[in-house]
């Protein structure tokens, strides 16, 4: 199946879709297997190394289809690219300290959830939120949708997955919605700016690092 947006038809709009929905399973499939598990001492090391061996598998498949399918050549990380990165890594952090007292303290079910994965996997946790998702996530936002939807028009592209990112961290809580939609969108910007998605993961991780020290 080509990838490549050589030709619009629907057929070919029709197997993108398919095989971003394929991918999405894919990037949820390390977490998942935290939050349907229940730890206890005999399966913790079974656990551990299903977790990291699916986010090893998961991490290679999205990496090897992003460098077959993106369509824009990466440009390499200059001193300016690291200058948009720490104005934005310093906006999202003022971002979060404004939004993150007026979000929910309850009902969260996104929240609730990683609170539970803290709770019984911490370690394995960290890694996840700074290691694992910043890649996964990154690439799946703004690799795949901006690549393969929106190559002719790359800022309504980091405007929509950043409303899109914002949807998928489930939540009835719209202030929490908008911090996240808000951290897409300056993801999907730096994206756009240095045309790297080594940037956008260098972004996530600190924002994901920080939020770990905001609690």
């Amino acid at each position: 199946m080509n990838l490549k947006p050589q030709n619009n038809n629907y057929l070919n709009t029709i197997g993108k879709i398919l095989a971003l929905l394929f991918l999405y399973l894919l990037q949820q499939l390390p977490p998942s297997i935290l939050t349907i598990t229940k730890p206890s001492s005999n399966s913790k090391l079974f656990i551990d190394l299903t977790f990291l061996s699916t986010a090893v598998i998961s991490l290679f498949v999205m990496i090897y289809i992003l460098q077959r399918t993106r369509n824009f050549a990466t440009k390499s990380l200059s001193s300016k690219s690291y200058i948009w990165i720490i104005i934005a890594a310093v906006f999202n952090y003022s971002i979060n300290l404004i939004l993150l007292p007026l979000m929910k303290t309850t009902g969260n079910s996104n929240v609730d959830a990683q609170t539970e994965l803290v709770k019984h996997f911490p370690v394995l946790f960290v890694i996840y939120a700074t290691i694992i998702a910043p890649i996964t996530e990154e690439i799946f936002f703004r690799g795949y949708l901006i690549n393969w939807f929106f190559p002719d028009n790359l800022y309504f592209g980091a405007a929509i997955s950043a409303i899109i990112f914002g949807l998928m961290h489930i939540s009835s809580d719209p202030i929490y919605f908008l911090s996240k939609a808000i951290l897409g969108f300056v993801l999907g910007l730096i994206y756009v700016k240095t045309k790297n998605i080594k940037a956008n993961i260098i972004l996530h991780f600190i924002n994901n690092l920080s939020a770990l020290f905001m609690g």
